[in-house]
């Protein structure tokens, strides 16, 4: 259950959450009560698809992490990149930890045919999870807390669906075992056609954000590529 779990934050907290929801439950208490609605649906759903007698237990976290996030958006607002940065490691640790002692509490044993609890496709969910927003987001986190605010912009899309492709197919062929693939991957996404000459066309290799965004894309997608690899 504790897999299902993290899949379902992952979902409620990340996937399902947008750019303006975000900012909406930012600014507002009826923008974190949806948002909070969202995240408890999801832990609901996942968890009836193992578990239907465990809601009472995914609740309880839906509420739980509800009530985190408006502590968080209301009472510990900041301007500050590297307190930014503090905050969001805070709250996502104690989303982990609640989810971790409620499965702990609730001290059972399931057995289900559902796909979400074979543990080793549920390890496969969380990684690729992983590899899309939460990878984004932290990214963005970590580097304004570390180079300023004004290196990244927080809440812009930019190449958001290109990032997430790149780790995603950079992971699969570490997962594959095709190591050699990886520079190619990494490169493809750089190049742009330029013209040299009237009748000629040259490739420039191009930045597509901060290096360090990349840096730490790259290395993220490898590292859940290779972990993939030892279920």
């Amino acid at each position: 259950m504790l897999y299902t779990m993290l899949i379902a934050h992952l979902l409620g907290d990340y996937v399902l959450q947008s750019n303006s929801l975000a900012r909406w439950k930012a600014r507002s208490l009826v923008g974190g009560l949806v948002h909070g609605g969202i995240v408890t649906v999801t832990t609901l759903t996942c968890a009836g698809l193992v578990a239907p007698s465990w809601w009472p237990f995914a609740l309880l976290i839906g509420l739980t992490h509800t009530a985190i996030d408006l502590v968080r958006t209301r009472f510990l607002r900041t301007t500050n990149p590297g307190w930014e940065l503090i905050w969001y490691l805070v709250d996502q640790l104690v989303h982990v930890a609640v989810i971790t002692a409620t499965v702990i509490w609730s001290d059972v044993s399931l057995q289900s045919q559902s796909v979400l609890a074979d543990s080793r496709l549920s390890v496969y969910a969380i990684g690729y999870l992983l590899l899309l927003n939460p990878a984004w987001i932290f990214f963005r986190f970590a580097v304004r807390g570390v180079c300023g605010p004004d290196a990244v912009s927080l809440m812009c899309a930019g190449a958001k669906p290109g990032a997430m492709v790149e780790r995603v197919l950079i992971a699969s062929c570490v997962l594959a075992g095709q190591f050699c693939l990886v520079p190619l991957v990494v490169l493809l996404r750089r190049l742009s056609p330029i013209r040299v000459q009237e009748m000629g066309v040259g490739v420039l290799i191009r930045p597509t954000g901060h290096w360090l965004v990349s840096a730490w894309s790259v290395s993220l997608a490898v590292v859940v590529g290779l972990a993939l690899r030892m279920v």
